[in-house]
């Protein structure tokens, strides 16, 4: 197991405190020992409930990493991030993918709760969605170039998790969950809600158990109408990746999000700019969001494109290769939740 380390530090720590490059991290960790390799917390990132990521450095070498530290608060849960961790590792390593170097589940000193601790790659972003956000507070539109070279990187991210035996399905696609490596390559991240399962509710208890997981996994404005009627009872699967991907989409294009955060809205599954204008898109965005409506923001999911026939129907409005489906016989089918 791994412990925390509080006295002794290394060299490298010595001289990024000394040189005021380690910041205030209050009462949170300053080192931990991962599977045996020590790691330093230079500043928190991001804070959560129960989950905290920090900006880090391996001790021996001074590289940087990113450290995400959970606090696992029922039994129950240390089988969940099991999961979690073996569908991580099995989609590394892939350049779409945020890469994962190494976890434990620690129980440090003086602490009542197991924490999952992650080692992964630092991306110096920023997220999609601050770069969004910068792009909406500055007034200045995405092109068309832009809006397809983000999309490229999305598309591969999706059909590599959709590639997979049995698919991944996210379950919580958006711009917060994409962040730009120092190179420029948007990259997939947080997979505590993926999985290789598949929804298909039959009576009012497994409604209910489907409606609390869907309500934890995923993100109001980002969820299709199927995750959010299951009295329709229709399949849950890898189809709601698709359609959170067009609501991405649609967010570059027009800098706003096409559904209010209201089921009825969302289920309606007419977007705002197409209610009341008569003219409601850029003529030289027109193809692509004609793909979106008809592909991907797609009330029935039966009816919705799977990332294959989105990523075909993309490449015929654009320079992009169509993506290669998985061989026939050599995938095999999500399981049933229930």
């Amino acid at each position: 197991m791994g412990n925390c380390i509080s006295l002794c530090p290394d060299p490298v720590y010595n001289l990024l405190s000394s040189a005021g490059l380690i910041k205030g991290r209050g009462h949170h960790i300053n080192e931990i020992i991962i599977k045996g390799v020590k790691y330093s917390t230079v500043s928190l990132i991001e804070e959560g409930a129960y989950a905290f990521i920090y900006e880090g450095f391996k001790n021996a070498t001074g590289e940087c990493v990113a450290l995400k530290r959970y606090t696992l608060m029922e039994p129950s849960q240390e089988q969940q991030v099991i999961e979690e961790i073996f569908i991580y590792r099995s989609l590394c390593p892939h350049k779409n993918i945020v890469k994962l170097y190494d976890s434990e589940i620690i129980h440090r000193p003086r602490t009542h709760l197991p924490e999952l601790w992650m080692c992964m790659e630092y991306c110096h972003g920023p997220s999609l969605q601050d770069y969004i956000n910068n792009r909406i507070h500055i007034k200045q539109d995405f092109s068309l170039c832009e809006v397809y070279e983000i999309m490229n990187h999305i598309l591969h991210a999706i059909a590599h998790l959709h590639s997979q035996s049995p698919p991944v399905s996210h379950w919580d696609i958006k711009p917060g969950n994409f962040i730009f490596s120092s190179n420029g390559v948007l990259k997939l991240c947080d997979f505590g809600s993926s999985s290789r399962s598949y929804y298909l509710p039959r009576d009012l208890n497994e409604i209910e158990i489907s409606e609390r997981e869907l309500e934890s996994k995923m993100t109001m404005l980002y969820r299709p109408p199927e995750t959010l009627d299951l009295w329709l009872k229709l399949k849950i699967d890898t189809k709601v990746d698709i359609w959170a991907f067009g609501v991405v989409l649609y967010l570059l294009v027009f800098k706003e999000l096409p559904f209010e955060e209201a089921p009825l809205d969302i289920i309606d599954a007419i977007p705002k700019k197409y209610k009341n204008s008569t003219k409601p898109c850029p003529e030289e965005f027109r193809p692509l969001i004609a793909v979106v409506r008809s592909k991907m923001l797609v009330k029935n999911p039966s009816d919705r494109a799977d990332i294959f026939e989105v990523s075909d129907a993309f490449s015929k409005i654009s320079s992009l290769d169509p993506l290669q489906r998985p061989r026939p016989g050599l995938q095999s089918a999500q399981r049933p939740r229930f």
